[in-house]
């Protein structure tokens, strides 16, 4: 029976393409609060932070001014060449490492490890016993996820189920599959007041493309797509404008070994 949480590799691929990379940063950011919860999640020195999957750098460019280094690793060169011309991109305090988190050569000890919607990318098997000899005695590692909603959310949800590239199925707990696998021990969990987002229409679009079950299509698939969440968002739009919420999630605990 096949695995299914096993990485999707051609999916993995599809974030090599410039065109899904120039819109990336369209994608929503994590509040502000984030960033203070993974600051007291530090408790041991140095204060240095590795950021598995860190794409565009949406979580260690802010989370450099907090601490001593940010070692952040992406599989993409294109993203972590986008990273370094955004805003606090050329940080000191940042080193853009290109390579797997299954292999990369790493400067350990670190006192937390990020992950930013990228575990399901990685293979756990060689990636969580490898954050445990990496972290420091008290060092956790703290898997992040952020979701939007509107009050177009579940026809938007519709739209997409009908255009992504993937066959719908059922959502799975990475947390609690991790755990049952005996690769983590869950220690908490934070999820952040909503913070309110704004964006065109167009740019609340072109953001779709900016995930890997949307950044395929063909062009007549992609008008149709588009056409149908313009029909969808108009309503909403005040001024030339969307409002949604933004909320982040914060669930931490020690990565580890599976026994046996």
């Amino acid at each position: 029976m096949s695995d299914p949480f096993a990485p999707d590799l051609a999916r993995l691929r599809r974030f090599q393409d410039p065109a899904l990379v120039r819109r990336y940063h369209l994608r929503p950011s994590y509040p502000p609060e984030t960033f203070l919860v993974l600051n007291e999640l530090i408790v041991d020195e140095p204060r240095v932070v590795l950021d598995l999957g860190c794409g565009i750098g949406t979580i260690a460019r802010p989370l450099a001014a907090l601490v001593e280094r940010v070692d952040a690793v992406d599989v993409s060169l294109p993203m972590l060449e986008r990273a370094r011309e955004l805003p606090g991109g050329e940080a000191p305090g940042i080193r853009w490492i290109h390579g797997r988190a299954e292999d990369v050569i790493l400067t350990p000890p670190y006192a937390l490890v990020t992950a930013g919607m990228s575990l399901h990318w990685m293979h756990w098997e060689q990636v969580l016993p490898r954050l445990a000899r990496v972290l420091t005695p008290r060092g956790l590692l703290a898997i992040l996820n952020v979701q939007q909603s509107g009050p177009w959310q579940q026809a938007f949800l519709r739209i997409r189920q009908r255009f992504a590239h993937e066959a719908p199925g059922p959502r799975l707990n990475l947390v609690a599959e991790l755990e049952r696998r005996g690769l983590f021990r869950l220690r908490g969990e934070h999820r952040s007041a909503p913070s309110l987002m704004q964006q065109t229409i167009e740019d609340f679009i072109a953001a779709q493309y900016a995930y890997s079950s949307l950044a395929a299509m063909e062009a007549a698939q992609a008008a149709s797509f588009e056409r149908e969440m313009r029909a969808l968002l108009t309503p909403f739009a005040r001024d030339g404008l969307l409002s949604f919420e933004v909320v982040s999630t914060i669930t931490w605990g020690q990565p580890c070994c599976a026994e046996g």
